[in-house]
This record gives structure tokens, C-alpha cells and sequence, in this order.
């Protein structure tokens, strides 16, 4: 699959994609006779690996981070262990972010309580407004 392909598929630009491939956080890609890109369906599911984590606010350096000891779902898919310290690496990399997650949880559960609160109190009173 080319990188258009990918692109367009995923919802991220081929930009992005050649970014994240640059910067690391995206094993190098296979490549044709000609250079171009050949995304394997592996790839793409790891972009969308990638993606979520974006989409939970991990920041590009915990991402990398995360993953600089490379994919070990494949590596648990070919029978090979999981080394424990990259295991503990990466279990105390989600439980910060997972704890940053429930305090913007927290933060977004009061702007909802008091957004709430005044659509309760507008509603209440959207007949007794006085027109200017």
C-alpha cells in the first residue's frame, strides 16, 4: 500500500506519516525498486496504534518512549518473551498517563457540572426574561 493509500485511509496526511517515520516513533517502512514507501498491513495497524495514543494526549516523546524497544505484540506473536524491564517500562509509561487522563477526566466532569448548572438555571427562567 503506498503511503496516498495509507493516508487516506488512517485520516492522517502522507506529511504526518513521513514526520512520525523521520522522527522514529514509526519503524522505517519498507521500500520498493523505485524508494517509494510499500505499507504492509502491519503497519498500518501499528499507525493506528499510534493514533490513539495521539488521541489520548501522549505527547510525541512518551510515544516515543513507549515504543523505542520496538513492537512487542510481535514479538509475543512469535512465541518470544517480553523483556520484564521493557514490560515495567512501559506499564509505568500508561499508569502516569492513564493517572494525567483521569485528571483531565476530573477537570471536564466539573465544566460539565457547571455548564449543567447554568442551562438548569436558564431554562428555569427563559420566560422571565425581560426583552431589551
Amino acid at each position: 500500500m503506498t503511503i496516498q493509500e495509507v493516508a487516506e485511509q488512517i485520516g492522517l496526511s502522507a506529511y504526518t506519516i513521513r514526520f512520525y517515520e523521520k522522527i522514529g516513533v514509526l519503524p522505517t517502512i519498507k521500500r520498493g525498486a523505485h524508494g517509494i514507501r510499500e505499507f504492509s498491513e502491519a503497519d498500518v495497524e501499528f499507525l493506528r496504534f499510534l493514533i490513539q495514543l495521539k488521541q489520548t494526549g501522549m505527547s510525541l516523546e512518551d510515544i516515543s518512549a513507549f515504543l523505542e524497544d520496538g513492537c512487542m505484540l510481535e514479538r509475543y506473536q512469535q512465541g518470544l518473551t517480553i523483556p520484564a524491564n521493557v514490560a515495567e517500562k512501559r506499564v509505568a509509561l500508561l499508569k502516569h498517563h492513564q493517572q494525567r487522563l483521569y485528571e483531565q477526566r476530573r477537570n471536564l466532569d466539573s465544566l460539565l457540572t457547571m455548564v449543567q448548572q447554568k442551562l438548569e438555571f436558564y431554562e428555569q427562567y427563559q420566560g422571565n426574561f425581560s426583552p431589551e
